[in-house]
């Protein structure tokens, strides 16, 4: 009996992080997404990085300019309206509240944000690597060589390395 009273707290306090996990990851996603369709954000591509740090930073701005271009026409990276991401949390917290728990149903919830997430990710690399295959044999090497620079020096603000 004295493993059940100590599973309940346990089970509760797993509960409650799951929840606020999904929260802020579905805000975060928001966020991003918003700032992408909007065209701002830290990153040079509005909020949209690609995950790739320096070679974002190391295109020039029509080329960064471009790649957001054609990530804002693609529906399935929208942002979730508010309504959506309502939906999604009280998904979780419905299979959170379930008795029996059923592990299952939480871990399909984060695969459909994991999934999300990931097509954003690939559409960014698809639109990066479109970009760089037009790219002119002088261009790659001059983008090249600004990546090498933001590898050796780190990046040299907003607007990406000064042209040279």
């Amino acid at each position: 009996m004295a493993e059940s009273t100590q599973a309940a707290p346990v089970r509760r306090w797993v509960q409650i992080v799951l929840v606020v996990s999904l929260a802020l990851n579905l805000l975060v996603a928001g966020a991003i997404g918003g700032r992408l369709l909007a065209g701002r954000g830290p990153g040079p591509f509005g909020g949209f990085d690609l995950t790739l740090g320096p070679l974002s930073q190391a295109l020039d701005r029509a080329d960064r300019d471009a790649i957001r271009a054609s990530l804002r026409q693609r529906p399935e990276l929208r942002p979730l309206m508010r309504s959506e991401r309502q939906a999604a949390i009280q998904s979780l917290i419905d299979a959170l509240r379930a008795d029996p728990f059923d592990p299952g149903a939480v871990s399909a919830l984060f695969a459909a944000q994991r999934d999300r997430a990931t097509a954003a990710m690939q559409a960014g690399q698809e639109a990066l690597l479109a970009r760089i295959t037009a790219m002119s044999p002088t261009a790659r090497v001059a983008f090249a060589a600004r990546l090498q620079e933001q590898m050796r020096h780190g990046p040299q603000g907003p607007e990406g390395p000064p042209p040279g």
